[in-house]
């Protein structure tokens, strides 16, 4: 058989068919369906003196009857089984009942049996050998009627004689209703496997759309919570050195305690600032006085604060012809901004340095453009300082984000030096 052909009879499908949880109750009521309709069609000929001729005894007609339907309790469970019962019934009711077999009734039963052991075998291999095979047998067994019982109707026709034409209707009428039956449980058994697999495909989108919304969730976690870094980090520091200074000159130099307590005031109402801008992206609204993200051109700015608090910060522009910095889009100012802020801060809190410098470069390498920022400072790490690492890793995970690298480490002769180089364009 063909590849072709073993697709369209799902034959090569390795798919199993899930049985239902309580499939006795789903089937014993269709098997009682069955026996009624059979019952109730071997009456009605009766009634039209179709079974006339029928010397059986009544009780065994209905034994008959009754047991290839009782067979259908269980085609679900064992449909092959099921089905290879109804065509042993079959045939034994055609030798024994010849004329009870020619009802509606009787055949519905057997081609429901042959659909059946189609939609549900669960060995499509397998089904088809069984299903098949049952189809040869009654072939078999109606070819074995017609040539040894022949036929006993009319003559027939100056074309066609009657053994010929009745062989003709009795494979037309077989091969229709048993095609048909055999076509709609390949049908169904297709139609539920692709409903299958969209609703699994549903249920793989709908699991992928919850995973990525909860990275979504966990990266907008992340986000704010090196924004808070940053800015806390910042400003406290600011706060705590001028603080320190305006605790040691208040009694001898009133005018610097009062210009390093007007410092702490900017820096407090500047974090608070920053952290409402920060905070109301959590908001379902849009906030309207919320102040603008911090950028390239907040740098000055930023290190004249650093040089308020103490602390000596040489600052410096490369650029190139025509300049590139204002093409560079907020994301990377902003980077650039946070990684400044950090790594200042890092200075004071753990250096023992007073001057530190921040250089920032661009450029184009590889036809990309890139902004580059590099602090140094010439101190030594001061003792009894270590901190949680978590500028850093915010650090490095502002720069992977945009596609940038991250250099941090000691210097070959003293203090420490940040770089972080950010592609745009």
């Amino acid at each position: 058989m063909s590849d072709s052909w073993r697709h369209t009879l799902t034959i090569d499908d390795s798919w199993t068919r899930p049985l239902p949880a309580r499939w006795w109750r789903l089937d014993a009521p269709v098997a009682l369906l069955w026996l009624v309709v059979a019952a109730a069609c071997t009456e009605a000929y009766r009634a039209v003196g179709a079974l006339a001729q029928d010397q059986t005894d009544l009780r065994l007609q209905y034994l008959y009857v009754v047991i290839p339907c009782a067979a259908l309790v269980v085609r679900r469970r064992f449909p092959l089984s099921a089905t290879a019962f109804v065509t042993c019934a079959w045939v034994v009711t055609g030798q024994l009942d010849g004329q009870l077999t020619t009802t509606l009734g009787i055949q519905f039963v057997y081609l429901f049996a042959i659909y059946s052991g189609t939609a549900w075998s669960r060995h499509r291999v397998i089904g088809g050998w069984v299903v098949g095979g049952c189809l040869l047998v009654l072939a078999g067994w109606v070819a074995y009627a017609l040539a040894i019982k022949g036929y006993a109707g009319p003559g027939g026709s100056q074309l066609v004689p009657g053994w010929l034409g009745a062989t003709i209707i009795t494979i037309l009428t077989n091969v229709i209703y048993l095609g048909g039956a055999v076509l709609l449980g390949i049908l169904e058994w297709r139609n539920l496997r692709r409903r299958t697999e969209l609703e699994l495909q549903a249920r793989t989108i709908d699991e992928q759309a919850e995973q990525l919304r909860q990275k979504a969730v966990d990266a907008e976690r992340l986000r704010i919570a090196r924004e808070l870094h940053d800015v806390v980090a910042h400003h406290v520091s600011v706060i705590g050195v001028q603080a320190g200074a305006a605790r040691r000159v208040l009694a001898k130099q009133p005018e610097a305690a009062r210009e390093a307590l007007a410092g702490i005031e900017d820096s407090s109402r500047s974090a608070v600032t920053e952290m409402r801008s920060l905070l109301g992206t959590l908001r379902s609204g849009p906030e309207p006085d919320r102040a603008p993200t911090p950028g390239l051109d907040d740098l000055g700015q930023l290190i004249d604060d650093y040089r308020t608090s103490g602390l000596t910060v040489d600052y410096a522009v490369a650029d190139t012809e025509p300049p590139r910095a204002a093409t560079a889009p907020p994301s990377v100012g902003l980077a650039i901004y946070r990684t400044v802020q950090e790594a200042l801060a890092n200075v004071q809190r753990h250096s023992t340095a007073t001057r530190a410098s921040v250089v920032t470069r661009f450029g184009e390498r590889a036809d990309r453009a890139y902004a580059e920022v590099e602090i140094l400072d010439d101190g030594h790490a001061r003792t009894g300082t270590g901190g949680t690492g978590l500028g850093l890793v915010g650090m490095r995970e502002r720069a992977s984000a945009l596609g940038g690298e991250v250099e941090v480490g000691p210097r070959q002769t003293a203090g420490y030096r940040v770089r972080v180089r950010l592609p745009f364009g």
